[in-house]
């Protein structure tokens, strides 16, 4: 049997099916006497305790992960709310519920107001939600929750299958046994998406029935390229998955020895390629995969998974800490792009129709000058301990520039005053991520040091396609006439100003479309850090005269699928 979901994390894994059920949740839907009352809040306080502690237990199998470690951290404070306690315990006694169905009621009521929230991330944070949930109604309950010492301990390699799974879950695995998990549920901005990839677990989501298609023990193979499942294949199908995972594994260790060479062309065009990161763990890869810097720090999620803004020293630390891990090599920060589909459950959003057209980036720090100026204060005397640039996002027009250039000027003034050293020299830049950005770039050109392409808004935004939308998705196509074309016009116009420009968007990792990229004269690619070596070894192998004579001749075609089949045609006989 063949099923197709959504990869998380690319490559291959092959292991017998284990279905992840948790026993069924029945809620007494009964009121208690006044006589129960202080019986039911025992038993809610008793698993209350209890929960905490396994969350805490969890929290510390996550300690050498930040990331993780900060997502248990959150799962901890929720608990820890006084009025998450107290409202609980008010619904035992004002309304006369059992302890489930009251923790149960409480939780539901919070779930309907977040899903309210037009916001893909939001209404994720719900599920963090339903796992805390789940667990204290469990323990109130007295049920085991699922013994993962004994699934860990299974001799042979496990695939996971379920409806859907639980940050709490996942990093309990034992990595050695299980090789994979595939879900009937989930979303690629999901809570246990993220940490599937932080853990590179070959993953897939969006598996359609699953739970029922399958039976424990069943063999399964996950094609992780091609978001694919195989549910008992027979042997030749095995036998060609045998040979994809070796030769998988072996392009993989050949790659990495690219890591200390340059990506250059056979005739000299030389192009930095650069990688995407959130968090200070990730620097680690950066040399493991030869990239020559920070192309894109994303900032927003420092400020994600907490009950407050980080303050100066907080996000100072942070920044220093990257700056001296990447030893003189380039760290582009890009300041904290929050809205669209980046939110905090500390700061007041407005409901929008459409919130990446809304409220978001810069120009939130018009009406929150304070978040801004706290962020760049920390940037610019990070900058004093390495090599820092600073990139902002969503820009539309001149006069956002010209604040943002007044309000740097402001903040190094005071730094000035208070004898505090920063790089006076320091590089600011702006995404072109908006057609507006695009149209105007000669006039940001004049007044900024350096650019990036955001691909993926910029592809949504001149298409009038919401790439989350599935019923339109299949129109976002950043190789479309319009989108190159668009690229050229920014590229040419930039360097007219004789300054440099890249791309940080998921365009720049498609192995499809690198000589069309190398052809259009970029300066720089900006990525996920694990796709650097196979872009390099593309670069390596390509003549930049013959990257330009590609270019012309996707230039002259109308379509998207003529622009396809040539890039196609270019990867095969690469």
């Amino acid at each position: 049997m063949l099923l197709n979901g959504i990869a998380i994390y690319n490559g291959y894994a092959f292991g017998k099916a284990f279905i992840l059920k948790e026993e069924n949740i029945i809620i007494n839907n009964d009121n208690i006497d006044k006589n129960q009352i202080d019986n039911e809040i025992n038993n809610f306080l008793k698993s209350y305790k209890k929960t905490l502690r396994q969350l805490k237990n969890i929290r510390n199998l996550s300690i050498k992960n930040k990331d993780r470690k900060l997502l248990f951290d959150g799962y901890i404070l929720i608990l820890k709310d006084k009025l998450f306690k107290k409202d609980i315990i008010n619904l035992i006694k004002n309304k006369l519920l059992y302890a489930d169905t009251a923790v149960n009621k409480f939780i539901n009521k919070q779930i309907k107001l977040i899903k309210k929230v037009n916001n893909i991330y939001i209404k994720e944070r719900a599920n963090d939600l339903i796992d805390i949930s789940k667990r204290l109604i469990y323990n109130i309950k007295n049920i085991e929750l699922i013994d993962f010492n004994s699934l860990n301990n299974n001799k042979e390699n496990i695939i996971i299958i379920s409806e859907d799974l639980s940050p709490s879950q996942i990093v309990q695995f034992n990595l050695d046994i299980i090789k994979g998990f595939i879900i009937e549920n989930g979303s690629i901005t999901s809570h246990s998406s993220i940490i599937s990839k932080s853990l590179e677990l070959v993953s897939l989501i969006g598996v359609n029935n699953i739970t029922n298609l399958i039976k424990n023990n069943d063999y399964v193979i996950i094609d992780g390229i091609k978001g694919n499942v195989y549910i008992n294949p027979d042997k030749s199908i095995i036998k060609i998955f045998d040979k994809k995972y070796n030769k998988f594994i072996s392009d993989k260790k050949n790659l990495l020895k690219l890591r200390n060479l340059n990506a250059i062309t056979f005739d000299g065009y030389n192009i930095k390629l650069l990688a995407n990161v959130g968090n200070n763990k990730d620097i680690n890869n950066i040399f493991k995969y030869g990239a020559e810097g920070i192309g894109l720090y994303r900032t927003e999620f420092l400020f994600m998974d907490r009950n407050d803004f980080p303050n100066e020293e907080e996000q100072f630390f942070y920044y220093k800490e990257a700056v001296k891990l990447m030893k003189d090599n380039l760290v582009t920060i890009r300041t904290v792009d929050l809205g669209g589909d980046k939110f905090l459950s500390y700061m007041d959003f407005p409901k929008e129709d459409v919130p990446f057209l809304g409220w978001r980036s810069i120009r939130i720090y018009k009406d929150n000058k304070q978040i801004l100026h706290t962020q760049l204060r920390a940037i610019l005397r990070a900058s004093f301990f390495g090599k820092i640039r600073i990139l902002f996002p969503m820009i539309i027009s001149m006069e956002e520039v010209y604040f943002l250039k007044s309000e740097i000027d402001y903040i190094k003034n005071n730094l000035i005053k208070e004898n505090i050293n920063f790089d006076e020299n320091i590089k600011i830049g702006a995404m072109i991520e908006t057609p507006s950005a695009a149209i105007i770039c000669s006039h940001l050109a004049e007044e900024l040091d350096f650019f990036s392409i955001g691909t993926n808004d910029l592809t949504q935004f001149v298409l009038a396609v919401d790439r989350n939308n599935l019923k339109v998705s299949y129109l976002y196509n950043p190789l479309c006439p319009s989108i190159i074309n668009l690229i050229r016009y920014i590229v040419n116009t930039i360097h007219e100003k004789n300054k440099k420009v890249g791309i940080c968007g998921e365009l720049a990792s498609n192995l499809n479309s690198i000589k069309l990229l190398l052809g259009l004269g970029l300066d720089e690619l900006s990525m996920n850090v694990s796709f650097i070596p196979n872009v390099k070894k593309i670069i390596r192998s390509s003549y930049y005269s013959s990257c330009k004579k590609l270019l012309d001749k996707i230039l002259d075609q109308k379509t998207n699928k003529d622009i396809e089949k040539i890039l196609n045609k270019n990867l095969i006989n690469n």
